[in-house]
């Protein structure tokens, strides 16, 4: 029994590093777990005002009574400079 665990953490270490190693699969294996589970792409974020007028910003939903603002994120998303504003003379 003991030879079926060593054998199948082989398998799974030798797998890891592979994947570790090799920069176009992981890219492609996020991609795919960001299709399956799209969930895992947002994040949500909860806004209100406490008693004090002050704002106050969280990942989890305020007290019953309060009401909120919910702000939805996407965390895979690709941001691209713009063209550099000088111009080289």
């Amino acid at each position: 029994m003991k030879v079926k665990y060593i054998i199948l953490l082989s398998i799974i270490g030798l797998a890891a590093f592979y994947i570790s190693q090799n920069k176009t699969l992981q890219t492609k294996l996020i991609g795919k777990v960001h299709e399956v589970a799209p969930e895992l792409n947002q994040s949500t974020l909860y806004k209100w005002q406490n008693s004090q007028g002050e704002w106050q910003i969280t990942d989890k939903p305020p007290g019953k009574g309060i009401s909120f603002t919910s702000i939805t994120s996407q965390d895979q998303v690709n941001i691209m400079p713009g063209p550099s504003s000088t111009k080289n003379k």
